[in-house]
């Protein structure tokens, strides 16, 4: 029901972030690639108001929004893959294993 898009938009209403974890963040030698006791994972953003989702190829191993985020829902299921239901206008962008979140004024 919602169309793939291949470019996150610069400004999404009513944001919904599916996470899904790949893999951990240390590699079979021990070695770390991410942050510690975290796991990377692949995230989609669906726009709920153009009906679009944005499926993001790059492993991620942490959220950092600036502000205060207004979160009306948050649910984890049963293969470990987390949604997260905001409310409001929001930038989203990924850079290298962070993942932005911006709220737009």
């Amino acid at each position: 029901m919602y169309t793939e898009i291949y470019q996150i938009s610069e400004q999404i209403k009513n944001p919904i972030m599916h996470m899904y974890p790949i893999k951990d963040t240390y590699d079979p030698d021990g070695g770390l690639s991410g942050y510690i006791d975290a796991l990377f994972f692949k995230m989609n953003v669906y726009d709920t108001e153009n009906m679009t989702v944005y499926k993001d190829e790059n492993l991620h191993d942490g959220i950092l929004p600036f502000k205060e985020l207004n979160v009306s829902q948050i649910k984890i299921f049963k293969d470990l893959s987390t949604m997260i239901v905001l409310r409001g206008e929001y930038a989203i962008s990924t850079h290298h294993t962070d993942v932005n979140i911006y709220i737009k004024e």
